[in-house]
């Protein structure tokens, strides 16, 4: 039961975070400002999962907001109590090492599936009200809990890379560049080898072609594989076939690559982690 008590510690104390309570009254906000935005007009009807849809994919409010609050989270999870010396007092009762690093990712991510939920909840309130949406709610559920699944996927990230470092300067910075790398630079990064592939560029000792590895590319990124479900999923096609969604072999390895990112780093810190002297 080790990790059950560190995971349940860990989650009341991430909820008095003041940087968690004021990035989740943004995110509410926004949310709820663009649903009423986009709201359709007089006369007209559309579904909450065309506007939801808007919100999540095309305009980027989730997909921004979701990841920087998850690593402001989960950045100093195990190596903020490294350096205070509280980690010590920790590891001297009946807790190992990997108790530690499981009990955070799953405290902290039960901590922000929190305010996801509610995040979401005033904003439908507001489909509700408006005229001329028509509510779906079992489609709302469940892009609310693929959202909190991707905030889960950057809190093993950020609680992975806190365990791997010795400081919280480290930390910081590695929240800052995972953030930058994965939300602002990687379509930066992306686009000008999107073209340079396309017309014909890129290595012949490569084993696969272009386009393959612009796939690879996209999948790479949590964001975009989040991306490739959560389309598939609101135009009702997840793991199927259907016109203007990713193949069902696209979805299936987009899901499989955000699994990966779930379990990996926080295996590695761990690794890192175990062998530290503290």
């Amino acid at each position: 039961m080790s990790w059950q008590a560190i995971a349940r510690k860990d989650f009341q104390d991430a909820l008095r975070s003041r940087w968690l309570l004021a990035l989740t009254t943004l995110f509410v906000l926004l949310v709820s400002a663009a649903v009423y935005v986009v709201r359709p007009a007089s006369g007209q009807t559309v579904s909450s999962n065309a506007v939801v849809n808007f919100i999540i994919v095309k305009d980027g409010l989730v997909t921004t907001l979701i990841p920087l609050i998850a690593l402001v989270m989960a950045y100093a999870a195990v190596v903020g109590e490294r350096e205070s010396g509280s980690l010590k007092l920790l590891l001297s009762l009946p807790h190992s090492r990997s108790d530690v690093v499981l009990g955070k990712v799953l405290g902290r991510a039960a901590a922000i599936a929190a305010p996801v939920f509610v995040g979401f909840l005033l904003p439908g309130f507001i489909l509700l009200l408006i005229p001329g949406v028509t509510f779906q709610p079992g489609y709302y559920l469940g892009y609310t809990f693929l959202t909190a699944f991707l905030a889960t996927v950057f809190v093993a990230i950020a609680v992975g890379f806190s365990a791997a470092v010795s400081s919280q300067r480290f930390a910081i910075g590695g929240a800052i560049g995972i953030y930058f790398l994965f939300v602002p630079l990687w379509g930066v990064v992306r686009f000008p080898l999107q073209l340079y592939l396309q017309f014909g560029g890129g290595p012949s000792w490569l084993p696969v072609s272009g386009a393959d590895l612009l796939e690879f590319l996209r999948l790479l990124n949590p964001v975009g594989s989040f991306k490739i479900v959560i389309n598939s999923f609101m135009a009702g096609s997840l793991f199927a076939s259907a016109q203007g969604v990713p193949s069902p072999r696209m979805q299936i390895a987009a899901l499989s690559m955000l699994l990966a990112w779930l379990l990996a780093p926080p295996l590695l810190g761990l690794w890192r982690f175990e062998n530290a002297d503290l």
